[in-house]
């Protein structure tokens, strides 16, 4: 197995990208990795060596997070994310990871590798944490702003494999993102896609669940449009960055705090630890013809090295060849 990684990608870019490699293969990882970037700043100094399972593919530029994806890519041909793209494509790697422009990573992906046959839309899946103490999967976080019901049925089934094969989730349940639970809520679209959903007997569907609902894990996966799931994201994001920022504030703070934050400690340690996000915060984009995983700009080594780890799981568990063999018989 064999996968390419966009080193030049991210925030921390070269450096924790690297990290991020070597901490993989010192963990036991499997994979061969293809660091993709400029040679000078990846190569390693003199005396050093990265071990045998990294290798250095060159590429010379890089899609910066400002940038237009799309004209960057076509622009210029040389770039980390789109050299990385085309060894998955050419079949020299099984796999591509990202810390970069998401946009870029999204846009590589379907004009190298192409959608899967019978995928409408790609969506990207993202993995978010809850107090049942396992991720949920929000679906679509952000690869296409506007969906159809039928695309958001596509969503649900294409979750429900990854969340089987690469989670190992048996039977994951799916709910419909909307304003409440009762079957009548909603706009078109909901309700268009709360029958279609309803009428899937492929698909475990628990109902509609709200906002409020996601974090608390009611159903293994949640679908929406990519505008709505990518705003729900963020903010979930940034409400978890709060919260730990606060308490490191407010009840470690002064003298008192301090001497209550150590009674405390123990339960606030349990609660971090159980809405950390980073080890799911890795989004497959899912319906792409190869495995591509997009990872947060500020990827540090840990959050690379589980990139890492969901790209081996799903080129182990074959989830593109399950993905193409579900959308085919469903249009058959």
């Amino acid at each position: 197995m064999r996968i390419a990684i966009d080193a030049m990608g991210g925030d921390h870019a070269p450096d924790e990208i690297v990290r991020g490699a070597l901490l993989y293969q010192a963990s036991g990882g499997q994979a061969e990795l293809f660091l993709v970037g400029r040679e000078e700043t990846l190569t390693p100094p003199p005396g050093a060596k990265h071990p045998d399972g990294i290798r250095i593919v060159a590429a010379r530029e890089v899609v910066g997070m400002g940038e237009h994806p799309s004209s960057a890519l076509r622009r210029r041909g040389d770039t980390s994310i789109g050299v990385a793209t085309q060894l998955v494509k050419g079949g020299l790697a099984d796999g591509v990871v990202s810390a970069g422009n998401t946009g870029a990573t999204m846009a590589a992906a379907l004009l190298v590798l192409g959608r899967i046959r019978g995928i409408d839309r790609p969506a990207l899946c993202g993995m978010l944490p809850t107090t049942k103490r396992r991720p949920a999967c929000l679906l679509d976080a952000g690869a296409t702003m506007d969906a159809s019901a039928q695309n958001i049925l596509q969503y649900a089934r294409m979750a429900s494999r990854f969340m089987e094969r690469v989670h190992g989730v048996e039977r994951p349940s799916v709910g419909l993102l909307n304003v409440g639970e009762e079957p009548e809520k909603g706009g078109r679209l909901q309700l268009e896609a709360f029958a279609l959903l309803s009428a899937a007997s492929d698909v475990n569907f628990y109902g509609n669940v709200e906002g409020r609902d996601i974090l608390r894990g009611i159903t293994d996966i949640v679908v929406t449009d990519g505008f709505t799931g990518n705003t729900v994201a963020k903010a979930m994001e940034g409400t978890l960055d709060v919260l730990t920022e606060g308490i490191r504030r407010d009840i470690f703070g002064g003298a008192l705090g301090k001497v209550a934050g150590i009674v405390a400690l123990p339960g606030i340690r349990r609660f971090r630890a159980q809405m950390d996000y980073e080890p799911y915060v890795s989004a497959p984009l899912l319906g792409v013809a190869g495995v591509s995983v997009v990872t947060h700009g500020r990827a540090k080594a840990r959050m690379l090295k589980l990139a890492i780890d969901v790209a081996e799981r799903a080129i182990a568990s074959d989830l593109i060849g399950v993905i193409g063999a579900g959308a085919a018989q469903e249009s058959a």
